[in-house]
């Protein structure tokens, strides 16, 4: 942290502390005003109080840009150059196939949690909704953890008290716990917009910024970072972070394939692509959301090369814990008054703090309705509903709140890298594979279901234990031991695949899956599950009336 602590000057700390405060203040109040009533299901407003299609839209990029975007993204840019923007690119071409694939049919199946999307297309039931909930979990717990440890080192490094990390960590857990809890959908969906409002004009002048200082020439800019990250013509050739031979390709392949698999079934997204008001309002959130993007990441492109360009010797002494605070050391080339690093060191702050918001609110739903929610006893076919549904949400998402705050506590000295990679593989290789089976194979089963959710999450946590990231270099979580079996720290190329195959070769093993591919329906032997499906049905009707 030392290159971080003489970044700011008492009266710039004072300023961001001031900045963050106020947001804050502010966002607790919105969420009071707007968030979800007492009694409202899973903490979803009603139709007529929902945020409007392009506020969800907004929302959505929101949730997309973590504080691991615009931190780690960037410092990958200016250490490492072209595979810096080849992660952009995954994450961008993920929103695409999100806006074309999964929006509307999301929207006009779910009405609640993707889990119902499942059970729309028969290949739900209560064991995948139990699992469903439980694989998200394990994408959002990790996320929430590497959002906790970013803001809380950055918080403590601009204090100019690194002592107070873990104090850090937990205030900032809990408050954004209690805008989860109050706000709700409409509620967090405003923080969301206020955030978006403060980092994207930042962003947008900070890279305009980078620009003038080369006289608006991109070759210029482009040159000034080959030569200042000292890597000469490699910064522009793909190797400089996901390395050479065959492993630099399977893990450039499997960044590029897991990102955009991971950013078409990131939970947060799913949420408010589900609570907007009709599958055509989805798909104008989505392209409001990929607009969004488009600039967004086009901003932190230039960023990140100008960084290299004008702060990579920095940088490099500083060492790879530094790259999270690499937009801050480019404010300070870039204005030595402070007021630009203030603006940035804010635009920190609200994106993790906003990230947190939503990340939990979807963990508490995803565990109160899709995981608690399926060890009760259905009454005349009904899950719970209203005030019942609403309070279990509430509690859970502060359950998962707490919990995340005491992990993050503990695994603040990880490498952050290896928890970003973990949500990122399982929520490729797990989450998206069911989603695209349950839309568009109407063989799909539940046992293809399980075996996807499962087997896909095992696979990738297997492949990081034995990866370089756990164990056998010096920058590993064990570095005194040494049980890796290969050198791939991108799995993305072997586990999402993986998760199609499991969940085709579970549905073809069903006893239940006939010749043709296609479930049966109603046949004369199976009235009782033709009368269940009905039933379902009946239920799916209920559920969106009160939603």
């Amino acid at each position: 942290m030392g290159v971080v602590t003489s970044l700011l000057d008492p009266s710039s700390r004072s300023l961001v502390l001031a900045v963050v405060s106020v947001f804050v203040v502010v966002c607790l109040m919105l969420c009071v005003i707007t968030g979800a009533d007492e009694d409202d299901r899973a903490l979803v407003r009603s139709d007529s109080r929902r945020l409007r299609s392009w506020q969800q839209g907004i929302a959505m990029g929101g949730d997309t840009t973590t504080v691991a975007t615009v931190t780690v993204l960037v410092g990958m840019v200016a250490v490492s150059g072209f595979d810096g923007l080849g992660v952009m690119l995954g994450s961008l071409l993920g929103v695409v196939l999100f806006l074309v694939l999964l929006v509307e049919p999301l929207r006009r199946h779910a009405s609640l949690t993707a889990a119902d999307l499942l059970d729309a297309r028969g290949s739900g039931g209560r064991a995948v909704r139990l699992s469903w909930g439980a694989v998200t979990l394990l994408v959002c717990f990790p996320l929430l953890v590497v959002q906790l440890v970013v803001v809380g080192n950055v918080a403590a490094a601009l204090i100019g008290q690194p002592g107070l990390r873990t104090g850090c960590i937990v205030l900032i857990g809990c408050v954004m716990t209690a805008l989860a809890v109050i706000g709700g959908i409409r509620g967090t969906g405003v923080v969301m917009i206020a955030k978006s409002v403060i980092t994207l004009p930042v962003l947008v002048v900070t890279a305009v910024l980078v620009l003038h200082r080369f006289g608006g020439d991109p070759g210029r800019l482009l040159d000034a970072a080959a030569h200042g990250s000292h890597m000469g013509e490699a910064y522009l050739r793909p190797g400089g972070y996901t390395g050479d031979g065959w492993v630099g390709a399977v893990n450039r392949i499997g960044q590029m394939f897991g990102m955009s698999l991971a950013t078409l079934a990131m939970p947060a997204v799913l949420m408010r692509a589900i609570s907007t008001k009709s599958p055509r309002g989805a798909r104008i959130a989505g392209r409001w959301m990929l607009g969004e993007l488009v600039l967004l990441y086009g901003a932190l492109a230039v960023v990140g090369v100008g960084a290299a360009a004008l702060v990579g010797e920095v940088l490099r002494e500083a060492g790879p814990a530094a790259q999270v605070f690499t937009p801050l050391v480019l404010g300070r080339a870039l204005d030595h008054g402070g007021v630009l690093v203030a603006a940035l060191a804010c635009v920190l702050f609200l994106t993790a703090l906003a990230a947190v918001v939503d990340v939990t609110l979807a963990a508490g739903i995803a565990l109160g309705r899709d995981v608690l929610g399926t060890s009760g006893t259905p009454v005349a076919g009904r899950r719970p509903s209203g005030r019942a549904d609403g309070a279990t949400s509430r509690w859970s998402a502060a359950a998962t709140g707490a919990v995340a705050s005491v992990v993050a506590v503990v695994a603040a000295d990880w490498n952050l890298v290896v928890v970003s990679t973990l949500w990122l593989a399982i929520c490729g290789a797990a989450l998206a594979p069911v989603l695209l089976y349950a839309v568009y194979w109407p063989g799909f089963t539940a046992r293809g279901a399980l075996w996807c959710l499962w087997g896909a999450a095992a696979l990738s946590i297997a492949a990081l234990a034995l990866s370089p990231y756990t164990s056998g270099t010096p920058g590993s979580l064990f570095p005194g031991h040494d049980f890796k079996v290969w050198d791939v720290t991108i799995p993305g190329l072997v586990t999402a695949p993986a998760g199609f195959l499991l969940g085709w070769l579970g549905s073809v093993t069903d006893r239940r899956w006939p010749a043709n591919g296609r479930r049966a329906q109603g046949t004369s032997e199976k009235g009782k599950e033709k009368g269940r499906g009905r039933g379902r049905g009946k239920e799916r009707e209920r559920e969106l009336d009160v939603v």
